[in-house]
């Protein structure tokens, strides 16, 4: 009943509500929860740019988070960027070849172990985060991203959640996976995104290690800020292509602060 009503609410709303000027930083993981189709997935992430794109102009992670830094917020202007966990194939056949047709490049979070995974991890890890039909991109895949400009950022090794994990386990999470990444693309990896996203799953503790590997950190939550944990962490608003597009409106229409 309360999913009925929160339903109805967000679309009426979203239906007479306008974006408001700001930088929205979306986080999103497929185009759609189920297996892969690929003509008709082209269609509803394609149909999502557009209504997007009509909303505000597209940019990179690097710009939102540089601006929001230093405090370069527009004011009569919506600027959106793009960012998506778990690394499934999709967002190299699907997401990323139709960002770069709308010019925009996408930011890629990235678990080491899960690309090119045995068929025993693969299901552990969709049963961790409750997906059972994805596939992994693989190294060359993510490579290839990588060389065209998209964003290829850290998640964590195993997807694990961070609030239940020792210090010796965090530090490995983080350390091997920022290793990884950065020996098989050659670069400085700078960004990450915490599993789970909510502030619940990323206790003081986890982000004071975190940042000794990663200076710019993301949540999944508190999105009607910019920044949470003191500024140290920035916020990104949870919103699938697939969800209704009246979501679309009023999810971005909350006056930031």
């Amino acid at each position: 009943m309360r999913a009925i009503i929160r339903h109805i609410l967000l679309k009426t709303l979203g239906s007479i509500m306008q974006p408001k000027p700001g930088i929205h930083i979306i986080n999103s993981h497929y185009v759609t929860p189920e297996k892969v189709n690929f003509k008709g997935d082209a269609l509803i992430f394609e149909e999502f740019l557009v209504i997007i794109s009509k909303i505000g102009n597209l940019i990179s992670l690097e710009e939102a988070t540089k601006r929001i830094n230093d405090n370069e917020i527009p004011k009569n202007e919506v600027l959106i960027a793009l960012s998506f966990d778990d690394g499934f194939e999709e967002c190299y056949t699907i997401i990323a070849p139709l960002l770069e047709k709308y010019n925009c490049r996408g930011a890629f979070f990235i678990n080491g172990n899960y690309v090119n995974s045995t068929l025993e991890y693969k299901q552990k890890f969709n049963q961790r985060i409750a997906t059972y039909t994805k596939d992994p991109m693989n190294w060359e895949q993510i490579m290839d991203l990588h060389n065209r400009g998209h964003l290829i950022g850290a998640h964590t090794l195993d997807h694990l959640n961070m609030a239940n994990l020792n210090d010796e386990d965090l530090h490995y999470q983080l350390a091997t996976n920022k290793e990884i990444l950065e020996t098989k693309l050659s670069y400085k990896c700078e960004y990450f995104a915490w599993p789970y996203g909510q502030l619940k799953h990323f206790p003081e503790t986890a982000l004071e290690t975190t940042r000794l590997y990663h200076p710019y950190i993301y949540s999944g939550t508190n999105y009607r800020s910019y920044f949470s944990m003191n500024g140290r962490v920035l916020n990104r608003r949870h919103m699938e292509p697939f969800w209704p597009k009246s979501y679309i409106k009023y999810f971005l229409s909350c006056k930031k602060k």
